[in-house]
C-alpha cells in the first residue's frame, strides 16, 4: 500500500501556524503521543489559508517563516510536517521541506497543482472537496499518479451540498478505500457550519467530533486528521472547531481501539469461513 509513513497514522496540529511557542508546544506533545501509541505522526501547520471565507481572517505566517517553522518541528521533534499549498508556483520550494504535500479541499481537481505535487515524488495528501462526490476523487488520484508517484493519501471530510452546513457519508470512506490508497478522516472540518447568517461564520458542532471520529474507526479509515490547538478559543483560525490538546490523546486511543477491535473481528471471521 502506498505511503512513507505506516499505517494507522495521525496527522494533527494547527490549522494554521502561529508563533514558535505554539508550535513547538503541540508538536512536543504530538512526539510523545507517537512514542506512546507506536503510530507515525505527521505534523500539520499551514503557512497559509489561501480561503478563508473573509477578508479579515488571519490567512497565515506566509510560505518562508512558515517553512522555518516546520523545519524545525522536523530536526527538534523528529516528526515528518505536512502545509497546504496553493498554487504551482510554491509546490517546488515548499517540498524542499514538507514531507507530505496536501492539497486543499478547493484544488482537490486542481489539474496543475497535482501534477506539480505529483511530480516532487513526495507523498501527496488530497483533501476531498466539500463539493465533489467520492467517485470523484478516483481522477484526483489519477492526476498525481499520471506523473509516476502513487504515494498518495485521500482524506475525506463531508459534503455541503450547497449549504452551511457538512454532513458525512461514512459510505464515501468505503469507496475511497476501494481505490487502494490510505484514507484519512479529517474529524475537525467535518463539523463545519459556514453561514453569512450567524452569529459565528466559522462556526460548527465540535461536540460531534468524537462521534464521528469513533464511525469512521468503525467504516475502516486508516487515519485520522485533527486541527488541534493549546488554547483552541485563541487558535487564530478555525477555532471554533479547533480539538484541545489536552484531549486529543483520549481522542487517538477510542480511534486506534475501535480499528483494533475491528481488525480483530475481520480476522475472526476470515479464519472462520
Amino acid at each position: 500500500m502506498p505511503g512513507i509513513t505506516g499505517l494507522p497514522l495521525l496527522i494533527a496540529g494547527p490549522c494554521a501556524l502561529e508563533t514558535e511557542e505554539i508550535t513547538f508546544w503541540i508538536a512536543a506533545e504530538l512526539r510523545s503521543l507517537s512514542e506512546d501509541f507506536n503510530i507515525p505522526v505527521i505534523f500539520k501547520g499551514s503557512y497559509a489559508k489561501a480561503n478563508r471565507t473573509r477578508e479579515n481572517s488571519f490567512h497565515g505566517v506566509g510560505i518562508e517563516k512558515g517553512l522555518e517553522l516546520l523545519y524545525h518541528v522536523k530536526c527538534e521533534f523528529n516528526l515528518p510536517v505536512t502545509s497546504d499549498v496553493h498554487e504551482v508556483r510554491e509546490v517546488e520550494r515548499a517540498a524542499e521541506i514538507l514531507d507530505v504535500i496536501q492539497i486543499p479541499a478547493l484544488l482537490c481537481k486542481n489539474t496543475d497543482i497535482l501534477h506539480a505535487a505529483g511530480d516532487t515524488g513526495k507523498t501527496i495528501n488530497i483533501k476531498k472537496g466539500h463539493f465533489v462526490t467520492a467517485d470523484d476523487m478516483y481522477y484526483s488520484i489519477e492526476k498525481v499518479a499520471s506523473r509516476g508517484n502513487e504515494d498518495v493519501y485521500v482524506t475525506e471530510r463531508g459534503n455541503q451540498f450547497g449549504y452551511a452546513d457538512t454532513i458525512v457519508d461514512f459510505r464515501s470512506i468505503a469507496i475511497l478505500k476501494s481505490f487502494g490508497y490510505p484514507v484519512i478522516f479529517d474529524a475537525t472540518h467535518s463539523v463545519r457550519n459556514v453561514s453569512r447568517r450567524s452569529d459565528d461564520p466559522g462556526g460548527g458542532t465540535p461536540e460531534a467530533i468524537g462521534l464521528l471520529t469513533r464511525c469512521a474507526a468503525a467504516v475502516g479509515a486508516d487515519g485520522l486528521f485533527v486541527e488541534t490547538h493549546v488554547r483552541p478559543a485563541e487558535a487564530l483560525c478555525d477555532s471554533v472547531v479547533c480539538y484541545p490538546l489536552k484531549n486529543l490523546r483520549d481522542l487517538v486511543k477510542s480511534f486506534l481501539d475501535i480499528r483494533s477491535l475491528l481488525n480483530r473481528f475481520d480476522k475472526e471471521m476470515t479464519e472462520s469461513l
